[in-house]
């Protein structure tokens, strides 16, 4: 553990704890917009699909991958770094002006 974080224990949990939260509203809302992606795009329910599960799937795999990134470079830099993946992603997918590009953007943000 870094001397920064053992300074300030209740900043590192609140920012823990951000992470996990902007994670369960961000599956949350694409869930309850989904009616609205369908109209939006004229999307069918397998278009629907990759849009969940995109971010899913890369999510999950990176999971795998962070703790190693955070030995090598430390916890703090990629934790970082993901929030602005994932910051900049959710942008991309805001901009989105069609369905493929809506599924790019959801596969960036599972990396953050």
């Amino acid at each position: 553990m870094r001397a920064s974080s053992k300074h300030h224990p209740g900043l590192v949990l609140a920012a823990a704890c951000l992470g996990f939260v902007v994670v369960l509203v961000d599956v949350s809302v694409v869930n309850v917009a989904l009616d609205a992606l369908r109209a939006a795009f004229r999307a069918d329910v397998t278009g629907l699909q990759w849009v969940v599960n995109a971010y899913a799937l890369v999510f999950a795999s990176s999971l795998l991958m962070a703790g190693a990134l955070g030995d090598r470079f430390g916890a703090t830099r990629v934790f970082m770094a993901g929030y602005a993946i994932f910051t900049l992603s959710s942008i991309g997918c805001g901009l989105a002006p069609s369905l493929p590009a809506l599924i790019a953007w959801r596969l960036v943000q599972g990396i953050g």
